[in-house]
């Protein structure tokens, strides 16, 4: 049985997927989900559920919300309810870290970048591995709660470091046109993270395109500047000055150069 909250909230296993269809089920079982084996006290539940108000029978209803998972749990696998067990502190999903798709993903992104430096296949076969668990944003059912909404934004955080890793490597093998259109959209629309514009512009570049790498420059010093008042940060601009000078250590473009254009 996996847990799945990388996207929509499912309990599945390979036969089949069950939705959680309760919204605050689903954040009871998202908090339980991202510590598997560790008991979260019925205090921190509740206060995730029903931060803003005080209702006197919270445990009950907590209660209620815990049976609802324990037979989505079950329908979806025989006795999988039990899983999900009581202690006299809290509740805890008693199951494996690596049946969390998010617990899995982390595991896999640690494991990629550890191996990135001296097997660049293997790191990024991983890589691979771990961004195809995403399904859609993290935690997308439960972020009412402080908590899960904390959460999910650093597994969103984690999911674009994992993509720069990835897209790293794939530049250094020379594979770098696949992943311009993404780079493209991801570098508009993460301003702030700076690598995502120098993948974008090392990827041009590389392709033989050093006219709209020099462009991307000119268009993320415009974005910072109109959405947070900055200028672009040393490496950046370092990366722009060696694309100015064709610098060596950028590795040869492979598009048209002037020794094609004269042949």
């Amino acid at each position: 049985m996996q847990i799945r909250i990388l996207g929509p909230l499912e309990i599945s296993t390979a036969e089949k997927e069950k939705p959680v269809a309760s919204r605050r089920a689903g954040m009871v079982l998202a908090l339980l989900a991202l510590s598997p084996g560790r008991v979260i006290p019925f205090e921190q539940l509740v206060d995730e559920l029903w931060a803003d108000s005080s209702m006197a029978n919270a445990r009950n209803a907590l209660h209620a919300h815990i049976v609802r998972i324990r037979r989505a749990m079950s329908s979806t696998s025989p006795g999988g309810g039990k899983k999900l067990c009581t202690t006299r502190n809290g509740y805890v999903l008693d199951v494996p870290p690596d049946a969390v798709d998010a617990v899995r993903f982390t595991s896999l992104a640690d494991a990629g970048r550890e191996r990135s430096a001296d097997d660049p296949v293997a790191a990024c076969r991983l890589l691979v591995e771990a961004l195809s668990l995403w399904r859609g944003p993290a935690l997308m059912e439960a972020r009412d709660g402080v908590r899960c909404r904390i959460s999910a934004a650093d597994l969103e955080e984690r999911r674009l470091t994992v993509y720069e890793d990835l897209t790293e490597l794939r530049l250094a093998a020379g594979l770098g046109r696949v992943a311009i259109p993404e780079l493209r959209q991801l570098a508009e629309s993460h301003m702030e993270r700076e690598r995502l514009t120098e993948l974008f512009m090392l990827a041009l570049y590389r392709e033989g395109r050093q006219s709209e790498a020099l462009a991307a420059f000119q268009a993320a010093r415009r974005r910072l500047a109109d959405g947070l008042g900055v200028e672009p940060g040393r490496s950046m601009r370092k990366l722009h000055q060696a694309i100015l000078q064709q610098a060596e250590v950028l590795g040869e473009p492979r598009g048209v150069t002037r020794a094609d254009a004269y042949s």
